[in-house]
């Protein structure tokens, strides 16, 4: 009898150490499967000699990949983010949709958009070069507003977008420096905002009248050395205005605490 029980205790503990074991590779395998190694393609759009070795290597683009034009409202317009895709790529997407059913915009990389208006007549693409679209952020309604009464303060676009390949990696996409710029509700008179600094994030405030940023500095030491700090952009002035006062409170805060 206390055989059989030391026999049933060691089926016990064998099985709750080599069940993780086994559960973790069939997770890894499963991994392996659906997302591959992405440096054997390339992620984002690819210049120079990364560009070059990509066509000997028959990873050139696949193509553009896009959905259905976006509403925006406050305007007659809709946007449609264009993303692209290489052959490799594709593969991987088509295996995520297979699981996923439905793969949304997630893994597209944005590298421009087209504007058109109510006929679904082109008025504009966004841009005019190579670029990285990190994020699209359109003004919105105010919630104080009743349902049926509009918001005319919906005027603009927000995007972060780089041009350079900042990390020098071959490589233009979301590993490189991003700057806040920002469009008419048509896609015109793009302007840029930020310059040198890493956006955490931002949304537009005081009745679309401005945009709240919170940023770090671009500087060459590790992430949690870095202050985080805000801004405010006044569109109609186009200044950005540096909240010194909550940068200095913040501050007097982190000395009362290192004490």
């Amino acid at each position: 009898m206390k055989i059989t029980n030391k026999y049933i205790k060691f089926l016990i503990i064998l099985n709750g150490t080599l069940l993780p074991v086994i559960l973790i590779f069939l997770l890894f395998q499963l991994t392996k499967e659906f997302f591959p190694n992405n440096n054997n393609f390339p992620d984002g759009i690819i210049l120079g000699e990364e560009l070059e070795t990509a066509k000997k290597d028959s990873l050139v683009l696949q193509g553009l990949k896009y959905y259905t034009p976006i509403d925006l409202y406050n305007s007659k317009n809709k946007y449609l983010p264009i993303s692209l895709l290489t052959y490799e790529e594709e593969k991987r997407v088509k295996n995520l949709v297979s699981v996923a059913n439905d793969i949304g915009d997630s893994l597209l990389k944005f590298v421009n958009i087209i504007f058109v208006d109510e006929n679904y007549q082109v008025i504009t693409s966004l841009l005019k070069k190579k670029a990285s679209i990190l994020q699209i952020k359109p003004q919105r309604k105010r919630y104080k507003l009743e349902r049926d009464e509009l918001d005319k303060t919906v005027k603009y676009i927000a995007y972060l977008i780089a041009f350079e390949d900042s990390n020098k990696d071959g490589k233009l996409n979301s590993g490189d420096n991003h700057d806040l710029y920002l469009s008419d509700l048509n896609g015109k008179n793009l302007i840029r905002i930020t310059n040198s600094i890493n956006l955490d994030r931002f949304e537009f405030t005081n009745s679309n009248s401005q945009i709240f940023i919170k940023y770090t500095d671009r500087e060459n030491i590790r992430e949690e050395y870095k202050k985080q700090k805000f801004a405010i952009y006044d569109i109609e002035s186009s200044k950005l205005l540096n909240m010194s006062s909550i940068d200095k409170e913040l501050d007097n805060l982190e000395k009362i605490i290192i004490e």
